[in-house]
């Protein structure tokens, strides 16, 4: 028999390998595992033995951990939802001295909620990248098919996830991993397997709910009242989840009051501005009507319950029937902000005809919800920007009133610069000149004038085509006088 000094060598090499790994390690399969994966390194060898080393739940990989998570419950089969990561961080068997030279896997898993098998999916090959015994890699969309069998399971693994502060999810399978061995070329070793609980943060019932700023509030010929309203989710899970549309019930110290729905419902991690819809049934409930009448003085609390029809998809609709928050509604909506004016940059030009052209920039003041400008409405009342802060004698004087020729959209985090024509007094009364010179002395001194805006728009917001009364009153949003840069040509209003 010949002595090999390069057998001899590598399985010095093995073995002081596999007596350096911690205690806990040492059981017989895993010191295989090490040996086999330093064999492969060293000659580029991948016996059979092997293959059955590594295909045990408990092997190269001892646990898993998920650190972030994109599932989206809007797809055409509602039992395959599609899934996503961009951190998914695997713990491998420890082997001293040796990182395992692996640059991509793909995954077959399959989840299990409470020991029942809800479904599989399968990745696509995606990078990966190893530091000692841990491995980080991610996987792009990726359809969860749930099992036949596992639907009702399945439902009470979304309720258990929509309502606890965590929850754990047993991950069983296999992964496939390709190798750089240098010299030996690219080799890919499938079957890898692994069973590991991974803990979910849940979302907990959504319980920091929380109001922010009331867009419109419509008593319609219907009897009822139509709240629509921009509200903050907090999501504390790590998980991003497209829900679509979804509703609830609504009410107040127990009694129904109506419901409360939110389209194209995606939930972030962390806080989240919502536009939500509410119908006070008014008409039909008294604690509604209560309700409504409070509004104005007293805050009060919103409790929220899912039912059985708190969205169309049956996958989602069975584990959001369990989600109970609420939203405390603040008395006359004290405290509610827009994220930003919806106006800036306003600027006045007067011709020597008296026809005035008004300048101004329009954004979203909806937190990122775009809307479409459709009419100032002046049939039902005189919109209008009135002095304020100039001089006494000037404040309330009408500088303009608008007319019904603005129209535009604007998306919800850009702006658009309209110009448009205003109605000024032509004909000025002895009391109105003493005023607007006032105003021309202000305006020949500091190149602006000062004005309170008073309109209420009809607007439609996210492209849902209903039209909404919206108070974009410059006092009743707080935003101060706003400055109307203006030039030379301004004094041709005492013509």
């Amino acid at each position: 028999m010949k002595f090999s000094l390069k057998a001899a060598a590598l399985s010095a090499l093995v073995a002081s390998t596999v007596l350096a790994a911690p205690i806990e390690k040492r059981d017989a399969n895993s010191d295989r595992i090490a040996a086999c994966f330093v064999g492969l390194i060293f000659t580029g060898s991948w016996p059979g033995s092997c293959k059955a080393a590594i295909s045990v739940d408990l092997g190269l990989i001892r646990s898993i951990a998920i650190n972030q998570m994109t599932m989206d419950f809007t797809t055409a089969n509602p039992w395959a939802p599609t899934m996503s990561s961009n951190s998914v961080v695997a713990t491998m068997l420890s082997i001293p001295g040796i990182t395992l030279p692996i640059d991509s896997v793909r995954q077959h898993v399959i989840v299990i909620d409470n020991n029942v098998q809800l479904g599989a999916f399968d990745t696509p090959w995606s990078a990966a990248n190893v530091k000692g015994a841990t491995m980080t890699t991610a996987f792009t969309t990726s359809a969860l098919n749930v099992f036949p069998d596992a639907k009702a399971a399945f439902s009470n693994f979304v309720s258990s996830l929509s309502t606890k502060a965590s929850h754990p999810v047993t991950l069983k399978g296999a992964v496939d991993a390709k190798l750089n061995l240098g010299i030996f070329g690219h080799l890919t070793i499938p079957g890898i397997g692994f069973k590991a609980v991974v803990p979910f943060k849940g979302l907990d019932n959504l319980k920091n709910t929380k109001f922010v700023y009331a867009v419109e509030m419509n008593p319609s010929i219907d009897g009822n009242i139509y709240l629509a309203s921009i509200v903050t989710i907090n999501n504390p899970s790590a998980l991003t989840l497209s829900l679509g549309d979804v509703s609830f019930d609504a009410s107040n110290n127990g009694e129904r009051i109506g419901s409360s729905s939110i389209k194209k419902l995606t939930l972030v991690p962390g806080d989240n501005k919502v536009l939500s819809f509410t119908t006070l049934e008014a008409r039909t409930l008294p604690a509604a009507q209560k309700f409504v009448d409070n509004l104005s003085s007293l805050s009060q609390t919103m409790s929220l319950a899912g039912f059985a029809g708190s969205s169309t998809n049956p996958a989602l609709n069975g584990g959001l029937k369990d989600v109970r928050t609420g939203i405390v509604v603040p008395g006359n909506f004290e405290g509610s902000t827009m994220s930003q004016a919806p106006y800036k940059n306003w600027s006045l030009k007067v011709s020597a005809a008296k026809v005035a052209t008004v300048t101004a920039t329009f954004q979203s003041p909806y937190y990122g919800y775009p809307y479409e400008f459709v009419k100032v409405q002046p049939e039902f009342y005189e919109p209008n920007a009135r002095a304020s802060g100039m001089s006494s004698g000037s404040n309330y004087l009408l500088i303009w009133s608008f007319s019904n020729n603005i129209a535009f959209k604007v998306s919800g985090t850009g702006t658009v610069t309209v110009s448009f024509e205003v109605g000024i007094t032509k004909q000025l009364s002895e009391l109105e000149r003493t005023k607007f010179e006032d105003v021309v002395k202000y305006a020949k001194a500091n190149g602006k004038i000062l004005v309170d805006i008073d309109m209420s728009p009809i607007l439609k917001i996210d492209g849902d085509g209903v039209e909404r009364i919206v108070d974009w009153t410059s006092a009743n949003n707080k935003l101060g006088p706003i400055s109307i840069a203006v030039g030379d040509d301004f004094a041709n209003v005492l013509l």
